[in-house]
């Protein structure tokens, strides 16, 4: 019970800190945030001795106003816990929740008492830890109001420890001329649909395509700029680098072993989560056959692709 209350207060606090980010009134200024919890985060998960974080996340905090506004913003909202939508259990336990966080000296200090100190906000990242701070991250980050700032967004993104095996190439590569993913209206006639993905202007066929990882939940882009290792969209997943290559082929012009060989080479030096391959086409044997010996490769041919337009595929 009291895990479960923990948590509820996490993810009401996360939500607190997402909100105060997502009503900045430039994205500029969203943009700053996200780098602001990004250095944060990196405080947090340091083995520094605990007055010195304190001190380092302060900091952090005062260097920008536009920071500053958002710090200030999301104590308020906490300071008035007692009038927030928080079900009535998490209200009693905020307070004691909070002040048990250990501080200098293996003391705790609640709200009002480290208020007049290092600030509220402080307390806060502490207590949500690394994980919790790249959770607020990424619930900003999908808000389609920062998507203009998408390259600021990027540069963020890159220094995430979950791509901390990329090499300096790929992550120069996720950041060239970065596009949102974008759903194109479609036919919804199969026969239609896959007349209409055949058509598709390259560019439009790769972000249309990484729309499907968007829509499952991953922080995704794709990039118009071609480069060295044949990639043309990218996705975040929780556990590392999702990396996408899209082939708009005619039907007769199947994706052969050599493709798949190279691709396998790249997602397994870049150390990628996983790899898919999607096409409007199809995969010959021998590519099948390469791809299955390794459990990172997704080939998805285009009935696949067809059935994803019908049934929004998971991709978890």
């Amino acid at each position: 019970m009291f895990d479960a209350v923990t948590e509820g207060i996490k993810k009401w606090l996360i939500s607190r800190f997402a909100s105060a980010i997502k009503h900045a009134t430039r994205a500029e200024d969203r943009v700053l945030a996200i780098q602001w919890l990004s250095d944060s985060r990196a405080v947090v998960a340091s083995d520094l001795r605990p007055v010195e974080k304190f001190k380092k996340l302060n900091a952090l905090i005062n260097s920008r106003t536009a920071v500053v506004a958002i710090a200030k913003s999301v104590a308020e909202a906490v300071s008035n816990y007692r009038k927030s939508d928080l079900p009535l259990s998490m209200k009693i336990a905020l307070p004691a929740t909070l002040a048990a966080i250990p501080l200098v000296g293996g003391q705790g200090a609640g709200v009002a008492a480290f208020g007049s100190a290092l600030g509220v906000p402080v307390l806060l990242l502490i207590f949500l830890g690394a994980a919790g701070i790249t959770s607020i991250i990424e619930a900003v980050v999908t808000n389609p109001e920062a998507r203009p700032h998408i390259a600021e967004i990027i540069d963020v993104i890159v220094q995430d420890e979950r791509l901390r095996r990329a090499s300096a190439q790929m992550k120069a590569a996720m950041k060239e001329q970065p596009m949102d993913p974008t759903r194109f209206a479609v036919p919804v006639e199969e026969v239609a649909l896959r007349k209409h993905l055949l058509g598709m202007d390259p560019f439009q066929f790769e972000r249309h395509t990484m729309s499907f990882f968007e829509a499952a939940g991953f922080e995704s882009w794709a990039t118009r700029k071609s480069n060295d290792f044949g990639v043309d969209g990218f996705a975040i997943h929780p556990e590392g680098l999702m990396i996408i290559q899209c082939k708009r082929n005619a039907p007769s012009n199947k994706v052969g072993r050599p493709t798949i060989q190279q691709f396998k080479g790249v997602i397994e030096e870049q150390e990628a989560f996983r790899g898919y391959v999607i096409t409007t086409s199809g995969f010959t044997e021998e590519a099948i056959e390469s791809a299955g010996r390794s459990e990172k490769i997704f080939l998805i041919d285009m009935d696949t692709l067809v059935q994803w337009h019908a049934d929004a595929p998971t991709l978890m």
